[in-house]
């Protein structure tokens, strides 16, 4: 629900050909990210690999950012909060990946909060929207992976 209230939110959804049930082993392979979200230098798990307490770095452009899994709700949804990073000018992060059911698939949405560290909104806002059509291709290209393993 933080996501939701955050200062600063980016979101981006992708329809897809295959149930949650057939998206759910993509998006749970963490260190495959890279492969589909090229915005990711390489995922690490550094805990559990699932569930709620699960944990993992994510590095972006050599910058680390350590993430807790604070919802786990297979196959529907998982979200994390970052608990740590060197970025700066960021307070507070968190991401939600929804899977929706639909009539010819489900639909993914990933919806991103954060926070910037006082005075750093104007900085952080416009940087982080950035990414927004990298993050837009990404998904593109998790759908038609997806398709192309249901095909």
């Amino acid at each position: 629900s933080w996501i939701d209230a955050a200062p600063i939110r980016t979101a981006a959804s992708v329809d897809i050909a295959a149930s949650p049930e057939a998206v759910w082993p993509l998006l749970a392979d963490h260190e495959s990210w890279p492969r589909w979200l090229t915005l990711l230098d390489r995922v690490e798990v550094t805990g559990e690999p699932a569930g709620v307490g699960g944990t993992r770095r994510v590095v972006i452009q050599r910058l680390p950012f350590d993430e807790v899994f604070t919802v786990w709700d297979e196959p529907r949804q998982f979200a994390y909060a970052v608990t740590g990073s060197r970025l700066p000018i960021l307070s507070a992060m968190a991401e939600s990946v929804r899977l929706e059911p639909t009539a010819s698939g489900c639909r993914l949405d990933l919806t991103q909060g954060l926070q910037a560290r006082r005075g750093f909104g104007h900085v952080l806002g416009p940087m982080w929207r950035r990414n927004l059509p990298g993050i837009r291709q990404a998904l593109d290209t998790l759908k038609a992976l997806v398709e192309a393993s249901q095909g």
